[in-house]
């Protein structure tokens, strides 16, 4: 499915529903057959550009979906959620030159968890914009997003670009995760324990 059908830009449902509501107008005031027409194609569009919107998920939504996923399974700590998101391997970024590949059993085993648990961090992910999604190829995509982990009063945001990519099974899962720090976006940001 096209991704400006499965993903509509709010710009298209705006075009549209001008659309409806001119036409509407038209047929309105005339309340002719002729003028019912173009009314009823504006209203059968737009029902069909929703139709598709809430059927289909672009790869930028399951995206956002499995990264909000993966973001309660770590507030809950819970590492068995959280690697159903995840491809056979990840490579995750650990410093500027260096990064790490990982298997789901390796990240279901990591010390993260325990440090999750053992200073009861609270985690959130958001921020997922449009503007910051990178389509690599029809099997690849890139998107930007904050991550925040709160514990004992203090709260570190870290800016992260995730990397999914298309499964045999036709789904879209995590590849490759950077960190990097908030302010400055250049500068890699190394998760305490992760992998």
């Amino acid at each position: 499915m096209p991704s400006i059908l499965s993903d509509p830009p709010p710009v298209l449902y705006l075009i549209l529903a001008v659309a409806l509501a001119v036409t509407g107008a038209i047929a309105a005031k005339r309340q002719d057959r002729k003028s019912a027409i173009p009314f009823g194609i504006a209203a059968l569009l737009l029902l069909l550009v929703l139709l598709i919107d809430r059927l289909y998920d672009s790869p930028r939504e399951e995206a956002v979906r499995r990264l909000t996923e993966m973001g309660a399974a770590a507030n809950a700590k819970n590492p068995d959620t959280f690697v159903k998101q995840v491809a056979d391997k990840v490579s995750v970024q650990t410093d500027t030159n260096q990064t790490k590949v990982a298997t789901r059993d390796e990240l279901k085993k990591s010390a993260f968890w325990g440090m999750l648990r053992q200073f009861q961090v609270a985690v959130t992910v958001s921020g997922f914009s449009r503007d910051d999604v990178k389509v690599i190829d029809d099997n690849t995509i890139e998107l930007g997003f904050i991550a925040k982990a709160e514990a004992e009063g203090k709260t570190v945001p870290v800016y992260m670009r995730a990397t999914f990519g298309k499964q045999s099974d036709g789904s879209f899962k995590l590849t490759a995760l950077k960190a990097f720090e908030f302010i400055d976006r250049t500068k890699v940001f190394s998760i305490p324990n992760f992998p």
